[in-house]
C-alpha cells in the first residue's frame, strides 16, 4: 500500500493536470461513511503539499480541490445517514463494525454539533460521525457550515506540514543535497514510527473491544492460579486494565527483541556488517551544518541533562506525595543507569569513534537511547495517565519523535553503531512497559499531569540550553568525522593484496550481494571516458519525471534511472549503463557501478584512490502493461565480457573460490 501511494505521489508530480482530481478523490474517499477507514489520505496529501513546497504544483488549486473533496465526502456521508437512519446498523459492512458506530454515536452525543468539526481530525470516528449526524437528524444548514469550516482546517493541517517540509528541503537542497537527504531520512523514520503508534492507539485497539473481554473470560474459567490472576488483573471493568494489558504485551515483545539483537552482534553475524555499512553511509552524508544540528540534538540527551530532568521530576513527584510512582521512577532510572555500563563491560564492543574512557568507551548498548527512552517514556506514561486516546497519541507522538531523533543523532555522529541504538530503544521501551504495568493500577496518587509536563519541558529547555551553550564547540570538535583510508603499496596490491578486498557487495542489511568483479585504481572519470567509446553512458538522473517511468507501462530501459545500491554503506562514485540491442532476447540493460573501496594505493609517493565495482544485467518487466520494473537476471557478465578489460593495462585474476576479477592498475 505504501509503495502504491508513493507511486501516486510521483504521478501527481509528473502530471500536475491530474493533481487536482486526485487530491479531490482522496480527500473525499477519506471522509466517506465507513469507506474512509480504508482510504489512507495522509501520505498522498502530505506528498502533494511537499510538491507544492518544492514548486512542482500550484498552491491554491491543490488547497481548493482538497477542501472541496473533504466537503463532498462528509456531505455524502451525512445524506446517507439522513436517508437510511438506524437501518444502516443492520446492513453490511456496518453490521461488522457496530462497536465503531456505537463509539461514533457516543462521541456525537458527548460533543454535540461540534463533533462534526472535531471528529474530522480523530482517527477511528471521523469516517462515521457525519453519517451519525444525519442519522440523529442534525439540521442540514448547521451541518454544512461546520462541514465547510472543518474541511478548510483539515486541508491546511494535511497540506501544511508537507508544504513546510518541501519549502525547507528545497532551501536545504540549495545549501547541501546531503543535508537534505539526512534530514529526510530522519523525518521518514520518525513519521513511520509515530504513525504506527497512533494507528495502534487510535484505530486498531478500538476495533477489537471484544478480544479483551474474551481473553479475560477464558482465563476466569481456568482453574490454575496464574489464569485467575490474569482475569483479576485485566478485568475489563477495571478502568486501567487496557493500559496494563498493552504494557504487558509490549514487554513480551521488546525484551525478546532486545536479546535477539544481543545475539546478532556476535562475531560473524550479518548485523556487524550492516552496522559498518550504515556507519559508512552516514559518514559520506555528513556536512558541517548537519553536524551542528545533530550535535545540538545529541547534547540534549547527555548525562548531565538527563540527571537534572530526572531529579526535578522525582522531586516534584515526592512533593505531590506520589510515593510509589516516585520510587518506581527512580528505581527504573537507576536500574537503567547501572545496566548500561554493566552490559558495556560484558560485551566489550568498541565504538566507531573514540569519545569516552572507562566503561563508556564501549558502545553496546547506547546509553543515550536507553536512558532517554526510559526517562521520557515513563514521564509520558505519567502525564498521559487517564487521558483520552487522542491526547495519549499526541503525547506519545512527541516523545517518540524526540527519543528517535536522539538515537538517530548518535548513529549520524558515529558515536554508536545502529544496533547499539536499536538495543537501547528496545530495552528502554521494555522498562517503560514494566513501569506502566506495575504502576498502571494506582489511582490514589494525584500527580498533577499538566504541571509535571510543563515542569519537565521547562527543565529540559533550561538544562539543555545551558549545557549546549557551555560545551557546544568542544562537542562539535569531539564528534569530528574521522576518515582514514587504508594505504597499500601498489605493487603489493597487484601481487596479491587485491584478494583481501570484499569479493561480494555488502548491502545495508549486512548480507552479501552480487560479486565485485572490478578493482580500479585511479579516477572514475578516466574509467567513464574509456568506456564511453564502447557504448557505456551515464543513466538518466533521478527526478519526478524519470521516477514516474516506473509507474508507466512500456518504459524503455534507457529511460529509467538506476536504483540506488551501496557497497558497505558507500555510495557509488560512478554509474554507467549500456543498453542491449533492441532485437536481443530478454532485452534490457547492463549496469556498472564503482564504489570507493576505503583503500588508497601508494604508487611512488602518489596517493591513488581504489574502487571496487560490480556489473549486473537488468531485464525490464511490465506487469499487466501498467508498470515498468527492473529485475536482475544476471549478477555478473561472462569473464570475457567484463567491461574493465577495455581499460589499458587491465589484468585478469581468479579468486580462491574461482570467481574472476579484473584489476585496472594506476596510470603510469
Amino acid at each position: 500500500m505504501t509503495d502504491l501511494l508513493n507511486q501516486l505521489v510521483s504521478f501527481i508530480g509528473d502530471n500536475p493536470g491530474f493533481a487536482g482530481a486526485i487530491v479531490f478523490l482522496i480527500a473525499m474517499g477519506e471522509a466517506l461513511f465507513i469507506v474512509g477507514l480504508f482510504v489512507p489520505s495522509t501520505v498522498v496529501l502530505v506528498g502533494a503539499g511537499t510538491l507544492v513546497g518544492l514548486g512542482k504544483l500550484e498552491a491554491w488549486p491543490i488547497f481548493l480541490w482538497t477542501t472541496l473533496g473533504a466537503i463532498a465526502g462528509d456531505a455524502v456521508s451525512y445524506w446517507i445517514g439522513h436517508v437510511y437512519k438506524d437501518r444502516l446498523k443492520s446492513v453490511w459492512p456496518l453490521s461488522r463494525y457496530r462497536s465503531l458506530v456505537e463509539r461514533g454515536e457516543a462521541f456525537f452525543l458527548r460533543h454535540g454539533g461540534k463533533s462534526v468539526f472535531i471528529g474530522r481530525f480523530v482517527p477511528g470516528v471521523k469516517a462515521v460521525v457525519p453519517g451519525i449526524a444525519g442519522m440523529v437528524g442534525m439540521n442540514a444548514t448547521r451541518f454544512t457550515i461546520i462541514n465547510v469550516v472543518s474541511a478548510v482546517a483539515w486541508a491546511i493541517a494535511h497540506l501544511g506540514p508537507g508544504f513546510l517540509a518541501g519549502t525547507a528541503f528545497s532551501a536545504l537542497g540549495e545549501v547541501s543535497g546531503r543535508l537534505a537527504l539526512v534530514l529526510g531520512v530522519l523525518c521518514v523514520i520518525v513519521f513511520v514510527a509515530v504513525m504506527l503508534g497512533r494507528w495502534l492507539i487510535l484505530i486498531v485497539l478500538p476495533l477489537f473491544p471484544g478480544t479483551h473481554v474474551a481473553l479475560v473470560a477464558w482465563c476466569a474459567r481456568r482453574p490454575d492460579r496464574l489464569s485467575r490472576w490474569v482475569a483479576r488483573t485485566f478485568d475489563p471493568e477495571h478502568p486501567r486494565s487496557a493500559g496494563m494489558l498493552v504494557s504487558a504485551l509490549l514487554l513480551l515483545v521488546t525484551m525478546p527483541a532486545f536479546f535477539w539483537v544481543v545475539a546478532e552482534i556476535a562475531p560473524g553475524e550479518a548485523m556487524l556488517q550492516a552496522d559498518v555499512a550504515i556507519r559508512n553511509l552516514f559518514q559520506s552524508l555528513r556536512t558541517p551544518l548537519g553536524d551542528h544540528i545533530m550535535v545540538f540534538i545529541t547534547m540534549l540527551g547527555d548525562g548531565v541533562v538527563v540527571t537534572v530532568v530526572t531529579l526535578a521530576a522525582a522531586g516534584y513527584l515526592f512533593l505531590r506525595r506520589a510515593w510509589r510512582r516516585a520510587l518506581g521512577f527512580l528505581v527504573a532510572m537507576t536500574g537503567a543507569a547501572l545496566f548500561v555500563p554493566l552490559l558495556k563491560l560484558t560485551v566489550l564492543r568498541l565504538r566507531p569513534l573514540e569519545l569516552y574512557d572507562g566503561a563508556h568507551a564501549y558502545s553496546f548498548p547506547s546509553g543515550h537511547a536507553t536512558l532517554n527512552a526510559v526517562l521520557y517514556g515513563i514521564l509520558t506514561v505519567l502525564v498521559a495517565h487517564d487521558r483520552s486516546p487522542w491526547t495519549k497519541a499526541a503525547l506519545f507522538t512527541v516523545t517518540a519523535a524526540y527519543v528517535l531523533a536522539l538515537g538517530f543523532s548518535r548513529v549520524y555522529l558515529g558515536a554508536h553503531w545502529a544496533s547499539d541504538v536499536v538495543a537501547g530503544l528496545l530495552f528502554g521501551v521494555a522498562m517503560v512497559s514494566a513501569f506502566g504495568f506495575v504502576f498502571g493500577s494506582i489511582h490514589n496518587e494525584k500527580v498533577g499531569r499538566t504541571v509535571l509536563a510543563v515542569l519537565v519541558a521547562a527543565v529540559l529547555a533550561a538544562a539543555g540550553g545551558w549545557h549546549v551553550h557551555r560545551a557546544f564547540d568542544a562537542a562539535v570538535a569531539s564528534y569530528e568525522p574521522v576518515l582514514v583510508d587504508e594505504v597499500l603499496a601498489a605493487d603489493a596490491w597487484l601481487a596479491g593484496r587485491w584478494a583481501e578486498l570484499p569479493a561480494r557487495r555488502i548491502g545495508l542489511s549486512g548480507e552479501d550481494r552480487e560479486p565485485l568483479v572490478i578493482q580500479h585504481a585511479g579516477l572514475p572519470a578516466r574509467f567513464a571516458e574509456v568506456l564511453a567509446e564502447h557504448g557505456w553512458r551515464r543513466p538518466p538522473r533521478w527526478s519526478i519525471a524519470s521516477a514516474a517511468g516506473f509507474v508507466a507501462g512500456r518504459t524503455a530501459a534507457e529511460d529509467l534511472p538506476v536504483l540506488p545500491r551501496t557497497q558497505n554503506g558507500r555510495r557509488p562514485a560512478l554509474i554507467l549503463i549500456r543498453d542491449d540491442p533492441p532485437d536481443a532476447p530478454d532485452a534490457g540493460r547492463w549496469i556498472l557501478r564503482l564504489w570507493p573501496a576505503g583503500v588508497a594505493l601508494d604508487a611512488g609517493g602518489r596517493r591513488i584512490p581504489l574502487y571496487v565495482g560490480g556489473v549486473l544485467h537488468e531485464k525490464i518487466l511490465h506487469p499487466m502493461g501498467e508498470f515498468s520494473g527492473p529485475a536482475t537476471d544476471r549478477e555478473a557478465p561472462a569473464p570475457d565480457d567484463n567491461p574493465a578489460l577495455l581499460m589499458p593495462g587491465a589484468i585478469e585474476r581468479l579468486r580462491p573460490d574461482g570467481g574472476p576479477v579484473v584489476l585496472v592498475p594506476p596510470p603510469a
